[in-house]
């Protein structure tokens, strides 16, 4: 499997623990952190909000996922070139926006826009998709979240304040798997007051993703039910 992503002797503030992984594609990983001041201050670091100050977190250059000359999948998705590409690390600040999307434990909506709003917003602002590429990954997403159908349109044109919590969670997962980013960065908490079988819808459809050349990083610093392997440190 291709690498993507790694944290080198990274250590977060106030904690002595230094944290060494590689994520690569088709990755489902939960990371678990020793305290909630911890886990906050990893997502930072991880989702390119901060620069760690001791350590190196880096993602692979040269992802050609987004480029307007690959070919567009049935499901929406801008399907890899086939060549094989060196790999070679960047710091993850100094990457274009989008490479790795984030989904908070509410699912992190704007307030003030609708669920097509905040969806589609990281579409037009760092790539620039058409509108009918972004239905139809909007739609492709939506039936695997486990969403019905005849639900869609009411969905999409709901401001946030009248969606129930579960709601929200699953608009923040759609946004992110609509970018289709090279990682994608969840908050564990995501999944809980969840019903169990839109958990499992969930669990899956990131499987799906990840199987696109893409990987998962559940977050928590609690114990979790989530199915996939904790991360492996490498110190």
């Amino acid at each position: 499997m291709s690498e993507l992503f790694r944290l080198v002797e990274v250590q977060c503030a106030d904690s002595a623990q230094a944290h060494s992984f590689t994520l690569s594609c088709g990755d489902r990983r939960v990371f678990e952190l020793a305290s909630l001041v911890e886990k906050e201050a990893m997502i930072d670091l991880v989702t390119g909000v901060e620069v760690a100050k001791h350590g190196r977190v880096q993602i692979v250059q040269g992802d050609r996922r987004l480029n307007k000359n690959n070919e567009l999948g049935k499901d929406g998705e801008r399907r890899r070139q086939s060549q094989t590409i060196p790999v070679i690390w960047q710091s993850l600040r100094k990457a274009r926006q989008g490479r790795v999307a984030w989904v908070s434990a509410n699912g992190g909506l704007i307030s003030n826009l609708k669920v097509w709003e905040n969806v589609t917003l990281p579409l037009w602002h760092h790539f620039r998709h058409d509108e009918p590429e972004a239905e139809q990954r909007i739609k492709h997403w939506l039936a695997l979240l486990g969403l019905e159908q005849n639900a869609f349109a009411d969905f999409m044109a709901s401001p946030p304040a009248s969606l129930a919590l579960w709601q929200r969670k699953l608009a923040g997962l759609l946004r992110a798997l609509v970018q289709m980013p090279q990682l994608l960065v969840i908050d564990a908490k995501v999944f809980e007051g969840v019903e169990a079988h839109l958990t499992e819808q969930w669990v899956a459809a990131l499987d799906i993703y990840a199987e696109k050349d893409g990987a998962v990083l559940a977050i928590t610093d609690s114990l979790t039910s989530l199915p996939w392997q904790k991360v492996e440190r490498l110190n």
